[in-house]
């Protein structure tokens, strides 16, 4: 008995949880373990993804050329804001090689009517 607890506690201590709450191929905004740990990935298979935009994106939006996130920093609380070109994006690069950013709200309103960058249309 003891054994079957010990065993079904590590089976619970090792498993982890998620899901995609928001989807624009090849991009998703995942969590894992918690729904306060999402990121903005670039799904390069029905199993697998590269970051874009680390934890914790708090709001995406697309149009066909641009994707946008925006960012609430998990050490302390500030907010940045990215965003990503897909016509240069590819599954080879790292997220630091493609996600254009962190900029300042002010930055970003600035760059948003410069090259015409969607809203926010989804807010997590």
């Amino acid at each position: 008995m003891k054994r079957a607890i010990i065993i079904i506690f590590l089976a619970l201590l090792c498993s982890c949880d998620s899901g995609v709450e928001w989807r624009d191929e090849p991009y998703e905004v995942i969590w894992t373990d918690t729904g306060g740990n999402r990121t903005l990935n670039y799904e390069i298979s029905k199993n697998a993804s590269i970051g874009r935009v680390k934890a914790e994106v708090i709001a995406v939006g697309s149009n066909v050329k641009y994707v946008v996130a925006k960012q609430k920093s998990i050490d302390n609380g500030s907010i940045s804001y990215f965003y990503i070109d897909r016509e240069k994006d590819d599954k080879h690069l790292n997220g630091d090689e493609i996600a254009q950013g962190p900029f300042s709200e002010a930055r970003f309103l600035q760059i948003k009517v410069e090259l015409g960058l969607p809203e926010f249309n989804r807010k997590f």
